[in-house]
């Protein structure tokens, strides 16, 4: 199994991304209040982005078992604050060595196939190699259910000489029900 990095996907393999993408997001719809699933011209213009890395794992057969997102410009992502990531750590910043996970999208057949772990180690080696930062996203029920923050946390261990997982930020939604009870 190896990982291929690419700047730019297109044709037959941006369908074959799209369709990965889907079946690997599309039960985060009703799992968290926040939109964590793009619409398809969203990701059409994420895998056309040549400032964000593709990560692509491909089966025996050349079918897409995995599929993620690293960026050293944040500014490429959308609603992701440029300004916040250049007050916490300027010096890393504007040397480029702030880097954000787009998204780490497996096809459920091939969970627990250690396709995550290439995708993990891949990116790891690039953040690690400039003493960078990867910051990625998660919604609580990746974060509380899938224990995913701690499952690239350990991956990356395995590859990097030194990983310190920081809780950087949250966003709670709060609701407010103004239904009559009876």
């Amino acid at each position: 199994m190896t990982v291929e990095t690419l700047r730019v996907v297109t044709d037959d393999l941006l369908e074959q991304a799209w369709k990965l993408y889907l079946e690997a997001f599309d039960p985060l719809r009703q799992l968290a209040v926040q939109r964590h699933v793009m619409y398809g011209d969203e990701f059409d213009a994420v895998m056309a982005d040549s400032r964000v890395e593709k990560y692509l794992v491909f089966d025996s057969n050349g079918g897409l078992d995995g599929l993620a997102t690293l960026t050293n410009d944040v500014r490429s992502m959308p609603l992701v604050s440029p300004e916040w990531f250049n007050s916490r750590w300027p010096e890393r910043s504007s040397q480029g060595r702030v880097f954000y996970i787009g998204f780490v999208g497996i096809h459920p057949h091939a969970q627990g196939s250690g396709v995550c772990a290439e995708l993990v180690q891949a990116m790891t080696e690039v953040v690690a190699r400039v003493d960078g930062i990867a910051v990625l996203d998660v919604c609580r029920y990746n974060k509380d259910t899938m224990q995913l923050p701690r499952l690239v946390a350990a991956l990356s261990s395995t590859w990097a000489s030194h990983v310190q997982m920081i809780d950087l930020d949250a966003q709670t939604y709060i609701g407010y029900d103004f239904k009559r009870a009876g």
